[in-house]
Formats: C-alpha cells, structure tokens, sequence
C-alpha cells in the first residue's frame, strides 16, 4: 500500500484527493496539508475519508489508526510522518518549487502540479533535490496521458507522422475568472505551459531555440494597464527546425476547448474537439454537440491516469528497496521491470530503434550539447527517474518553463528571444 500525502485543498487537490482516496487501488490517502484553518479536514471528510488530528504530527513507531488521514495545517507535519511514502504537490504555483524541494530531502517521492517552478533557478533546485534524495519526481502535464495525445505520438515515434515540421497546441478556458486573482505571467506560467509540453512531446528529441509572442487583455480589457494577459500567441522554433504555435485565451463561450496538430512529411494528426461525448443530435435547428465545460471534466481520466502512473512507480520502487534491489545511487532501480511495464501498455514499443533512427536522421544532433555541465545530472532525476510511459518529468517541467519565461520576455521587448538551456 502506497501512502500518499495531499498538499493543497483547493480546486485541483480536491480532484486529486478525491483520486487517492477512492480511484486508485493500493493507494491511500494518510494525510491532507492545508494552511487554511478546517480545509484539510473538510477536504478528508469530502471524499469520504475520516479526518484525524495529530497536533504534533504522526511519529515514527506510533500507531495511529489506519483507517484515518491527518488533517495538518503545517506541512512540516507531512514530512515527519512515517506513512507518507509520496506527496502530491496542489497548492498555489508560487510554493511548488519549495515544497517539492523539502519533499525530496525528506526522502518522500514528489508529484508536483504545473508549474514545478517558477524561475529556471528554482527547478534546478527540485531536480538536484530529486538527485540528492534518490526520489521519484512527476510534473502534472496530464495532456501526455490523454488517449488522442498518447495515440499521436505513438503515431510519432512510430515513423508514420514522419518528421515534424508544424505543430500547434491550444487552450481556450471556459471563463469566468476573476482577474483581481490572476498573478502576473499566468497565461504563460500556468496555461500555455501544458501548451509548450505538448509541442515539446509532439517533436520528440527536439528543443525549443527561439520563441516569438504577442499577448493583450482581450477578455478583460480595463485591466489591461495593471498587468493582465489573458490571450495570447506564441510561435516556437525547435532545433530541428519544425515551428510550433501556441494560443490561448481565458474566455471561450462554448466552453472548455484543447485541440493539437503536428504536420510531418508522412502524414497529420489532430488531437482534441472539446465535445462531452461523441453524440451528435440532429433536429430541427440543424446538427448540434455538447461541449465539455471544463478541464475536470474534458480530461478526468488523464488526470486520475498520471496519478495511477506516478502511484505505480512509487509503489515498484519502495518494494525494490524493501528488497535492496536498489542501483546503487537509486536511480536505475526497477529500470527493467518499467522498460517491461512500457512493452506491455505500448508506450516503449520500438523505443531502441527510434533512438538509432533518431541518430540517423538528426533528431538526436546535438543532443549533448544542447545541455551544458550539470544538465546530465539533474537529467538523471529529473528526466529519467521513473519516467514509464510518457510521465512528465522535472527535465520536462524545466524545458516548458524556458519556454514560457522566454514568451513572457518576448512580450516585454517585442522581439524573437532565445529559449535559456
């Protein structure tokens, strides 16, 4: 049984408690961590669970009844409590960076919401973190687990696409956002983040070079002078020289809407219509969908998928070192048993020989030297711990953010701005 720790009550914790405590077998949820007075407890009781305060927080070689989650308002609590083996990070994007980190040193496997992190500084710090601790690390980019992305890039590594030359990914929120809530750069830090992962995951062995962007307060135009994006365009150039365009808009009227593209010289595949079902009512005012009304909802299943993911991989890697099957500096743990999980769900299928027709045709070029000293390493936790399928990982947490931080500079100077390494 994995034991699993909430960070974060709020819209996205609530789903994802609510994904611990009752979606995933072999997973439970021991403690939820909120500073808001009653939250955490509130959140337990929610999805069914009993709440039980520990004011001092659950001690090595206690015995607290099993069948309780401990409600914390100070998350120091969850890093003492010798239940937790994982923690989800949910709270605001400003304290990911920071949680993560202290998640890690405190030996505890890390699934961190997007953003990871908000400077470059900050997500080497969480990856050397993972590094040093010998801990898993996941990034909440849940489009990679979504059925027609998943199936595309198959597609992909598959040859039939063949090579990349544009890609466009999109996110149109449903609206109904209150701007006074909105911090700066969120367009680019929280949204179109998924967007440039998706790029990056649909061009695979490619990296962003150089990045160009407009962006204005089109859906809230009077607060425009006190900082607000809320739509944008971003066009992104790759070191294989396929371009990629993001976009995105707060305020949809139709509701939630995701589409992506990737052209190559085989062929095209398009991800994403926005519809609830794939029922369509003919009458007498024509053809007629329904549209999903929000992310929850248009991608509920990726969302409980990547946990699944995440939760296996904590759950293969405790076992192993129960058993001292452990690499020695814990990274290569279970490699084996993960390249075989990969065969059998077909995520690694074939994965050998796309790395030689990567070599082969220049996608893998310059690959080294694309990552300066000290990439390599922070890779080795960040970019290839656990990372069965196609889970996020912290190298590909730190490859999206460039991007943004690059889309919101370009805005600033109106001008193409190198993506950082």
């Amino acid at each position: 049984m994995v034991g699993v720790a909430l960070i974060g009550s709020g819209r996205m914790g609530s789903f994802h408690g609510e994904t611990l405590a009752r979606r995933l077998p072999g997973v439970r949820l021991v403690a939820v961590a909120d500073p808001a007075p009653g939250a955490a407890e509130a959140l337990i009781r929610a999805v069914g669970g009993v709440a039980a305060a520990y004011p001092g927080g659950v001690q090595a070689g206690a015995d607290p009844h099993v069948d309780r989650a401990a409600a914390y308002e100070d998350v120091e609590l969850v890093w003492a409590d010798p239940r937790v083996d994982a923690v989800v990070v949910a709270a605001p994007a400003r304290f990911h960076a920071d949680l993560a980190v202290a998640a890690a040193r405190a030996g505890k496997h890390v699934f961190c919401e997007k953003p990871m992190a908000l400077t470059l500084e900050d997500a080497d710090r969480v990856i050397d973190a993972a590094r040093a601790a010998g801990v898993l690390l996941r990034v909440g980019f849940n489009r990679r687990f979504a059925p027609d992305w998943a199936a595309a890039r198959r597609l992909i590594d598959d040859g039939q696409v063949g090579t990349p030359r544009l890609l466009r990914s999109l996110t149109r929120d449903p609206g109904g956002f209150d701007p006074a809530r909105i911090p700066a750069g969120t367009i680019f830090n929280e949204t179109l983040i998924h967007d440039f992962d998706t790029l990056r995951f649909l061009n695979p062995g490619a990296e962003a070079v150089e990045v160009h962007a407009v962006a204005d307060a089109l859906v809230e135009p009077e607060w425009r002078d006190r900082g607000l994006l809320d739509t944008a365009v971003v066009t992104v150039r790759f070191s294989n020289g396929a371009i990629g365009t993001a976009e995105a808009c707060f305020e949809a009227s139709y509701g939630y809407d995701v589409r992506g593209e990737v052209l190559g010289d085989g062929g095209m595949a398009t991800m994403g219509d926005g519809r609830r079902t794939s029922l369509t009512f003919s009458g007498a005012n024509g053809r007629l969908v329904e549209t999903a009304r929000g992310d929850q909802e248009l991608f509920a299943d990726a969302y409980i998928a990547e946990l699944a993911s995440f939760t296996t991989a904590v759950a293969t890697r405790t076992a192993e070192a129960r058993t001292g099957a452990d690499g020695e500096d814990g990274h290569d743990a279970g490699r084996e048993e993960r390249r075989a999980a990969d065969r059998e769900d077909g995520h690694g299928a074939g994965r050998e020989e796309r790395r030689a027709a990567d070599r082969e045709d220049g996608h893998g070029a310059g690959r080294e030297e694309r990552h300066p000293a000290g990439r390599e390493e922070r890779r080795a936790a960040g970019g290839g711990v656990g990372n069965a399928g196609f889970a996020a990982v912290g190298e590909d947490a730190r490859a999206a953010l460039a991007v943004a931080l690059a889309a919101a500079a370009s805005v600033r100077t109106g001008k193409a701005v190198e993506v950082a390494k």
